[in-house]
């Protein structure tokens, strides 16, 4: 019974007498200041260790009886690490946009449709929609503003609308979007 204390005892007593493995650790700079937060060597923030290492300083355990482990009020990070670890925007991502045009189309968009739906009726073919894309068309003879138009019976077509210096709008049309018609004034 007595061995059996004994060897007890020593079990119980290795597991006392062992180093915790987490320690606490603090970080300083070239010239031996403190710099950062006291830390927990078993939860240690690499980017931080590597950080510090980069401007010269070292990182190491504390002893039980250093002041920077009992200080009263804890050092933060230092301004220059939140900003390499927190920009203050996330990067920017290259989205591919047209190309500016050289020219702008001039006009009225409610006009030049207007003056379409217009064009048509006289022709005797009324219009169900006039429907402006936004699209424009740059050409030799000037920039182009494209809508589509549809008829009652479901026939559709494009339609450009230019309009000159004169103030005057003139309007091509293609069914493909592709062979464009001569011009034709429609309007004012």
């Amino acid at each position: 019974m007595r061995n059996e204390a004994i060897a007890l005892a020593g079990v119980l007593g290795l597991g006392f007498a062992a180093p915790a493995m987490a320690a606490p650790a603090h970080c300083f700079d070239m010239f031996g200041a403190a710099i950062g937060p006291t830390y927990d060597t078993d939860a240690a923030n690499g980017h931080w260790i590597d950080w510090v290492h980069a401007r010269g300083g070292t990182c190491r355990t504390l002893q039980y009886d250093e002041s920077v482990y009992f200080s009263q009020r804890p050092i933060g990070y230092p301004a220059e690490y939140l900003v390499t670890v927190a920009p203050a925007a996330p990067p920017a991502i290259a989205v591919p946009s047209a190309p500016p045009l050289a020219r702008p189309w001039r006009g009225d968009s409610a006009r030049a449709a207007e003056l379409v739906t217009f064009a048509y009726a006289d022709r005797g073919r009324p219009v169900t929609t006039v429907y402006d894309t936004g699209r424009v068309l740059d050409r030799a003879d000037g920039v182009w503003r494209i809508y589509d138009v549809t008829w009652g019976d479901g026939f559709r077509r494009q339609v450009a609308v230019n309009m000159r210096p004169t103030r005057d709008y003139y309007a091509i049309e293609a069914e493909d979007g592709e062979n464009w018609s001569a011009a034709v004034y429609i309007g004012r």
